[in-house]
């Protein structure tokens, strides 16, 4: 068999013969996950298209030529690529999605943990498929840190025992590393990091984690901004604004629809999933050019845009202010709140400097503990403006603004809002609507606190007021501002788990912080 797979060219009809003779995943188990994999450059005599199943837990991977019904997951890819999403190394399988020439439909988070699987191997499929020997992964220790964070940590501790104690247990399980900001009527009590960024890297207050969605409120916040200036309408429809995106059924389609992700384009059907970290000019082009289906009867329903519509919502500021995203919201959000360490991107000299040092997101499959990824931490990821998505920045970054949103839109550098746009971005615009992962009520961008409609819908924790808005991120990140305790929460995991997990941990944590300031 290895003889087969290190002569035979890949996927081709020998070469999935050879690969048969692998153990395979087991059929019908949760921890089985399956994805197409369709080339658009198939040599003579390799299928055109090769069913792919993962075993989650033990690594194990079954490969056949296609056959059937399509799985959740499909990808059209060249040969080269394909090659380097299933034997490529951890760099080289993120770098996949920056290329141009891939697409991707379906449940495309199951990436990440197919990811993780790939990465750790522990059935040393890989390794054979290579037709090379397997070596497995090891578990870092964390180097020791500086005083000032260790001291940073003691504050935290003081603070807030009991959320340092719920952190700390999940930190070496759940998660390499975490951070954590916490603070109260604008006064910060924690500031501080734990654990491991990246393997030999420490995770301190100053590391610059990956934001996730929880950057998209500076998108809202510029939009606000713009509302309350005169210059922007969200009840238009984005055509008027963007002239070249009214087609293909998308010509009514309104920046309120896409702020509270009830557009009418489904989350597996993302024209940016296999290039949201291509080349400006081919996102833009599958953006724009993407067709839509009307819901019947027009009824509206939760589709969660993860990069699509915050992608088209920027191209907005420079239509109508004449500053693109990146330089608007430094100018106008960054500074004014004081957040002088949070990057909407990297430049390609930042990159040089301390792209080595930035947080990995680690994903933690059901057995084997978190492996980490270089999803959003390549060279090409940080450097590219990705709206809603890859902005990096300490924890106190992101508290400072949603602090700002708290004292009704002024900050230490000048006002940012007016409070009636601030109390508009955090209503409720959408209501009556829910979905299996927790999610109801939604304003401007923001997710709200929904615990008072059915404890499924709780959002940021058993004690948070229904006034509470913020985001996720991920299943890695959270922050929200409460109104009525006037309290602001961010805390940023680097292990990524299952959804149910996650939102386990989250609720823990939020309770704990509660729970230590006696406001619960």
């Amino acid at each position: 068999m290895l003889d087969t797979l290190s002569t035979a060219p890949f996927l081709s009809t020998a070469w999935l013969a050879g690969a048969r003779g692998l153990e395979r995943p087991p059929a019908g188990e949760r921890s089985t996950v399956a994805l197409r994999l369709e080339l658009t450059d198939p040599p003579r005599d390799t299928p055109p298209a090769v069913d792919v199943q993962v075993d989650l837990v033990s690594g194990r991977l079954g490969l056949t030529a296609a056959a059937g019904e399509s799985p959740g997951l499909r990808i059209q890819l060249p040969l080269a690529a394909a090659r380097a999403l299933l034997l490529g190394p951890a760099r080289e399988r993120a770098g996949v999605f920056e290329r141009g020439d891939v697409r991707a439909e379906g449940n495309f988070s199951l990436l990440f943990f197919i990811d993780a699987a790939l990465e750790r191997d522990g059935s040393g499929h890989v390794a054979a498929l290579r037709g090379t020997p397997g070596t497995a992964a090891r578990d870092v220790a964390p180097p020791p840190g500086t005083e000032e964070a260790a001291e940073a940590v003691r504050r935290a501790r003081a603070a807030l025992p009991g959320t340092m104690r719920e952190l700390e247990r999940e930190v070496g399980t759940s998660t390499p590393g975490a951070q954590i900001y916490v603070s109260l009527d604008g006064v910060p009590l924690a500031d501080a990091g734990l654990g491991l960024a990246r393997p030999g890297v420490a995770m301190t207050h100053r590391s610059l984690p990956l934001w996730y969605c929880c950057a998209k409120p500076l998108l809202s916040v510029a939009l606000g901004r713009l509302w309350e200036a005169g210059a922007y309408d969200p009840y238009l429809p984005v055509a008027h604004y963007l002239p070249e995106f009214g087609n293909r059924g998308k010509e009514s389609i309104t920046s309120m629809e896409l702020l509270t992700h009830t557009g009418p384009l489904p989350t597996g059907d993302d024209p940016l999933h296999g290039v949201v970290a291509g080349p400006d000019e081919e996102r833009a082009r599958r953006a724009f050019e993407v067709p839509v289906t009307p819901r019947p009867g027009d009824v509206p329903g939760i589709n969660y845009s993860q990069w699509w519509a915050w992608f088209v919502l920027a191209r907005i500021l420079p239509a109508v202010d004449g500053r693109e995203y990146g330089a608007y919201v430094q100018e106008e959000i960054l500074g004014p709140c004081g957040m002088s360490d949070t990057h909407v991107r990297l430049d390609r000299e930042e990159f040089a400097a301390f792209g080595d040092e930035l947080p990995l997101i680690h994903v933690s499959n059901p057995e084997g503990g978190p492996r980490p990824t270089h999803w959003w931490s390549t060279e090409a990821a940080t450097t590219r403006c990705i709206p809603g998505v890859n902005t990096r920045g300490p924890l106190r970054d992101m508290g400072r603004l949603f602090e700002m949103l708290l004292r009704g839109g002024s900050a230490p550098g000048g006002r940012v809002l007016a409070p009636p746009t601030v109390a508009a971005l955090t209503a409720r615009h959408r209501t009556g609507l829910q979905d299996r992962y927790g999610n109801a009520d939604w304003g401007m961008g923001f997710r709200l606190e929904c615990r008072q409609l059915d404890p499924r819908f709780t959002s940021f924790g058993s004690y948070a007021s229904p006034r509470s808005y913020g985001h996720d991120g991920l299943w890695t990140a959270v922050v929200f501002a409460d109104p009525d305790a006037a309290l602001v929460v961010a805390l940023h995991l680097n292990g990524k788990v299952e959804h149910e997990r996650h939102r386990e941990r989250i609720v823990r944590l939020a309770d704990a912080v509660y729970q230590d300031l006696h406001i619960s």
